[in-house]
Order: structure tokens, then sequence, then C-alpha cells
């Protein structure tokens, strides 16, 4: 008799200005959800870097499975033409769940969505004819180990993307985080362009735009 396996996915670059959105997913044995607490597991948000590190390492080891897909802020800019950013992320998401060797009984997801029924309902849409058992939360990495795995696997991965894109840079991509900004800045006043990984939806791009043109820097 095979035994019950449950898969979280999360994702980390949601709401960034700069690089990738990551979407990942982990499958693993409920049975190891205790030793994973203990191991320190939790919503990535809440560990420091050298601790996401640790458990990046550790997750890959001890998974029953896991993929982990990374969408170009060049793909988003396309897509976003015809797509919400929810959708894109259920289609991805899906898209990641496709290409898993091990077939999870329970498919726990964070919610992007404001109403997890919907998001629930777009992942049932795009895993048809007969999806295993779907469960969407706000909040889910918070309150499921398989999810916390997949927000670790997911954040380390665009941690790492996003220093590749920059070429070492100490910059989360993140609207919010003043050093984007002054890069985004400093960038479009050399260039007279955002660099290649932006992603050109944001209206956080038409207020630099409007700052440096009215502070006649460009």
């Amino acid at each position: 008799m095979s035994k019950e396996l449950v898969a979280g996915v999360d994702e980390a670059g949601r709401g960034c200005v700069l690089g990738p959105l990551v979407i990942a997913v982990c499958v693993i044995d409920p049975q190891k959800e205790k030793m994973l607490k203990s191991a320190g597991v939790k919503d990535s948000k809440l560990l420091s870097p050298k601790q996401r590190e640790e458990l990046f390492g550790l997750l890959k080891k001890e998974a029953e499975d896991y993929k982990i897909l990374a969408i170009p802020a060049e793909e988003l800019n396309i897509l976003m033409d015809s797509y919400s950013l929810n959708e894109i992320e259920a289609q991805k998401a899906c898209l990641a769940l496709s290409q898993l060797k091990a077939s999870p009984d329970t498919i726990i997801f964070d919610s992007p969505d404001t109403n997890p029924a919907m998001f629930s309902k777009r992942i049932k849409n795009c895993l048809k004819p007969s999806p295993p058992k779907i469960i969407s939360e706000n909040k889910a990495d918070l309150n499921h180990p398989c999810v916390s795995c997949a927000s670790i696997l997911a954040k380390v991965t665009r941690d790492h993307l996003l220093k590749k894109e920059l070429s070492g840079l100490d910059i989360s991509g993140y609207s919010s985080d003043p050093k984007t900004i002054n890069y985004l800045k400093d960038y479009f006043i050399k260039h007279k362009q955002f660099p290649s990984n932006t992603r050109l939806k944001w209206k956080t791009l038409d207020k630099i735009v409007n700052e440096l043109y009215q502070r006649k820097l460009i």
C-alpha cells in the first residue's frame, strides 16, 4: 500500500518590480512534518537568509519530490497583456505540478487571491479532468509545513536568480526597497530605459519616470 503524500505550493517575488516570479512545489510525507518543524521549517519570511539556505538543502534531501519554476520578468510582461497575475500563477503552478514524478493525494496552495475558493477553481480548471484534493488558503505558508517548505524553496531560488541577474548587487527587487528604487532610477538616467528584468506593468515605473522628468534629471 502506497503512502499518502501532500504537496505544498507557494511563490516568491510576486510583488517585485525586478526579477522573476518563482513558484515551488514541495511534496512531503506528512509523517515528516514534526521533524521538519523541529528543524526550523516555517514561512520563509520568518527566517534569516542563512536559515533559509540551510533548510533549502535539507528540503531537497527530505522531500519526496519537488519542482521549482522561474518565470522571468520578460515573460511576465508578455503574459500580463492577456492574463491577470492570479491566473498566470495558477497556470504556472499547474505546469510545475504536471512535471512531478510523485503523485500527491492533497495539494495545498498559498492562495494569492483574497477569495481562496476562486483560486481553487482556477487550479481545478488547469488540472482537469481528475485533480486530487485541492486546498487553497490565505497564509497557508504559516499554517501548513508543506507550504512552508515550498515557500523556502521558492525564496532561496529567487534570491539566487536575482543576485545573478544583478551581478551580485544586494537588491531585493521590491518597490518598497529604497535600494531597488535607487537602482532603477540610476539605470534609467544612464540608459533612458529600465533593465530587461523589470516588470513593465508596475505603476512604480511610472512614478520613477515622472519624478525624474519633474526633477529634470534626464
